[in-house]
């Protein structure tokens, strides 16, 4: 029994030794990622409160070539509260984030509950290379989006040529 043991006991031994030895190489190797960090952010704020009464907030990110742009990822968060307190009249409503191509996804939003939305975006010029978050059915929001945008990227022009994020006010016109 103990011969056996000692057989066994040698074996597994032998085994994680050869494990080791095979994982050396690529424990040692350089490991290659597309975004080694965000290189830019910015961020906007929203405030639909009736005395702010903001329309929108919006992001995005372009490669600032304008006759052929390219792919610009960027990472956009959303955190958005429904305010139903202090006579705001928020009701059940959504968070709308509207893409530059007019698509849009509605995320529902509960009266006096905050959202928290984390999109990639930016992989085909024109189609997502921007972002509008507004509200929709009754919500009345506050909150910010922020983005963190790849190397490279510049503000979008239908946006901003100077900001990432930007804020549309009561008066002015949201971008797309």
């Amino acid at each position: 029994m103990k011969k056996q043991m000692q057989v066994a006991l040698a074996g597994s031994m032998t085994l994680a030794l050869a494990s080791i030895v095979s994982l050396a190489p690529v424990a040692s190797s350089h490991v290659k990622t597309a975004l080694a960090g965000p290189v830019a952010s910015d961020f906007a704020l929203l405030d639909q409160e009736l005395t702010v009464g903001d329309k929108s907030v919006q992001c995005g990110v372009t490669s600032g070539n304008t006759t052929t742009p390219s792919p610009s990822p960027f990472v956009m968060h959303i955190t958005m509260t429904n305010r139903g307190d202090l006579g705001l009249g928020g009701a059940n409503g959504f968070v709308r984030t509207r893409y530059h191509d007019g698509d849009f996804v509605d995320y529902a939003i509960p009266v006096n509950t905050t959202v928290q939305i984390s999109l990639a975006a930016g992989g085909t010029p024109g189609t997502d290379d921007g972002i509008v978050v507004t509200s929709a059915g009754g919500a009345v929001l506050i909150g910010q989006a922020s983005i963190t945008a790849s190397s490279g990227g510049k503000p979008l022009p239908a946006i901003s040529s100077t900001s990432f994020c930007t804020t549309t006010n009561a008066t002015g016109n949201v971008p797309f």
